[in-house]
């Protein structure tokens, strides 16, 4: 009788998991991006008297570095299968909603897509999460 081969404990990654995972890094890498233009004080965000908040940009940048460093985690922990990687991406996508919502006022066109890709993720790691 021969014995059965080595039983693999890496975890069976889905087209969806894939999917959230580097759509989930892309948006950490976008991130990074507004956070080191805010930080650095472009011109390219527009702040004005009359809006609803009013948000020191640069502090906006510092927020957005630690979403950026948040959701590289969570992108790592979806890619290799983890549990917690499913359930934080969705709270960090959730979070980043809410935050763009507040910084569409200085750049409206930006947090729009910023938006619409969280959205793409809290869809994908909810429905992976619903088949597993």
């Amino acid at each position: 009788m021969t014995s059965p081969g080595p039983i693999s404990t890496r975890p069976v990654l889905s087209d969806m998991t894939i999917f959230a995972g580097v759509l989930i890094l892309v948006a950490g890498v976008l991130h990074l991006l507004t956070a080191i233009a805010a930080i650095a004080g472009r011109a390219i965000f527009v702040v004005t008297e009359d809006q609803v908040f009013l948000i020191d940009v640069a502090a906006w940048g510092w927020l957005h570095l630690v979403i950026a460093v948040l959701f590289v985690g969570a992108g790592a922990g979806i890619v290799t299968g983890k549990t917690w990687g499913y359930l934080s991406g969705i709270v960090m996508a959730a979070i980043s909603i809410l935050d763009n919502f507040l910084f569409a006022s200085i750049y409206p066109f930006w947090a729009l897509v910023m938006i619409a890709i969280d959205v793409l993720v809290i869809w994908a790691l909810a429905r992976q999460l619903a088949i597993e």
